[in-house]
C-alpha cells in the first residue's frame, strides 16, 4: 500500500474543509493573490483531535478586506483569557471562489464560533422577521382577492340592465296614423 495514499490530509478539518496546520496568531499573514477562509482558534482540551476551538471564521482575498471587526477581535481576546491564539487557512480552489460566503456561513452555523454569533443571531432574526412579513403579505393578498371577488359579484348584481335601443323605422302608436298637415290639422 502506498504510504502517501494512506496518510490523512495534513491540517485541521472543519466539516468537509481541510484548513492549514494551525500557527500562532503572531505569525498571521495572508498569502498574496489567494482567496479563501481563515479561522481564529484558541486552545481548548474539550475539542479534538487538535484541542483547538474555533472563535471566528472569516474570508480573505486580494479584492476582499479582512472582515473581523474590533468588537469581534475583542471577543476573541476575552474568550482566550490570556491563552495564545492560532489561525489556520483554507484556500478555495479557483473554480469555487463564488462559494466562499456559502462555505463561511456553513461553518459559522455548524460550529457557532463565539465571535461570529452576533452575525448568526442577526441573520436568524432577520430571516424570522422576513418570514413573518411574507406570511402577512400572503394573508393580505388572499383577503384582498376575496374582497375584490365579492365586490365584483355585488357590482354585477346591482347594475340595472341597460335599455335596448331600437334600431330602424318604428311605427307610432295605433291612433296617431293620421297625417298632419303643415298647419297642424288632420286631413
Amino acid at each position: 500500500m502506498n504510504r502517501l495514499l494512506s496518510r490523512p490530509p495534513v491540517g485541521i478539518r472543519f466539516a468537509d474543509y481541510v484548513f492549514s496546520d494551525p500557527a500562532p496568531l503572531a505569525r498571521f499573514s495572508l498569502p498574496p493573490h489567494s482567496v479563501g477562509l481563515y479561522v481564529i482558534l484558541m486552545p481548548d482540551t474539550s475539542w479534538g483531535p487538535w484541542h483547538l476551538q474555533p472563535l471566528f471564521f472569516g474570508e480573505f482575498g486580494p479584492e476582499r478586506e479582512v472582515q473581523i471587526s474590533q468588537t469581534q477581535q475583542t471577543c476573541c481576546l476575552k474568550a482566550a483569557a490570556g491563552r495564545s491564539l492560532y489561525f489556520a487557512l483554507y484556500a478555495v480552489p479557483h473554480q469555487h471562489r463564488w462559494a466562499i460566503s456559502e462555505i463561511q456561513r456553513e461553518l459559522t452555523v455548524g460550529y457557532r464560533p463565539i465571535a461570529n454569533l452576533e452575525s448568526i443571531d442577526a441573520t436568524a432574526e432577520l430571516v424570522q422577521r422576513l418570514d413573518i412579513l411574507e406570511k402577512k403579505v400572503i394573508e393580505q393578498d388572499a383577503v384582498l382577492k376575496l374582497a375584490l371577488a365579492t365586490l365584483g359579484q355585488t357590482v354585477q348584481l346591482q347594475q340595472p340592465e341597460p335599455k335596448k335601443r331600437i334600431v330602424g323605422f318604428q311605427p307610432g302608436p295605433a291612433g296617431l296614423r293620421a297625417s298632419v298637415t303643415a298647419a297642424g290639422k288632420p286631413h
